[in-house]
């Protein structure tokens, strides 16, 4: 049973093209990455066209606060997710990926990794449903200098149709962390999770 979802898994993957997953540009590369900054795009589209209420959520170090934004707010903060993109050459090169499918959740997850601590996203987490082509998560961990003397972890989260999230932990030279989270929504009657 399980060889047989492995060969459905790659069939999945391989053979038949996906919303959201480039067409090759090149002999050479024979790995399709998910195309996030693509969906990105579309969601930000969605959300210019539909009238909802948007509001953005905050915790900086446990002291909450939410406001509403505007469009233009609002893909500012979703342009996160788009960049770096790591589905175009030559950055594509850095990344390995790796593709299975879990049986509890009934989810298959793609998985992007890189062994280069130099680059700024590290990891990237996509989530389809058992049909191999609904997006249900999108996961992006990234690590960068902030300021030249302190570093910082983000971790952004990506939710279609609902809210997104990112969280950053940053580290200054002798100073505590500071976590900083901002949740986006612009689904109110789904509301935050």
């Amino acid at each position: 049973m399980r060889i047989l979802q492995g060969f459905i898994m790659l069939f999945l993957f391989c053979c038949k093209p996906k919303p959201g997953v480039p067409t090759q540009s090149s002999n050479t590369d024979t790995v399709q990455f998910y195309q996030i900054a693509q969906f990105v795009t579309t969601q930000v589209n969605d959300v210019k066209k539909t009238p909802y209420y948007i509001f953005k959520k905050t915790n900086i170090n446990g002291y909450i606060d939410s406001v509403q934004i505007d469009n233009s707010q609002f893909e500012t903060l979703a342009h996160q997710f788009e960049v770096p993109d790591i589905s175009e050459l030559p950055l594509k090169k850095e990344y390995v990926e790796n593709a299975f499918f879990d049986e509890t959740t009934k989810t298959y997850t793609l998985n992007y990794s890189t062994k280069n601590k130099e680059l700024e996203v590290q990891n990237i987490d996509v989530l389809l449903n058992a049909d191999g082509s609904t997006l249900k998560r999108i996961f992006i961990r990234k690590f960068f200098i902030y300021n030249a003397d302190s570093s910082a972890i983000e971790q952004l989260s990506w939710k279609p149709n609902e809210q997104f999230q990112i969280s950053r932990v940053v580290q200054k030279p002798g100073q505590k962390e500071t976590m900083y989270q901002s949740t986006i929504v612009w689904n109110e009657n789904k509301g935050i999770k």
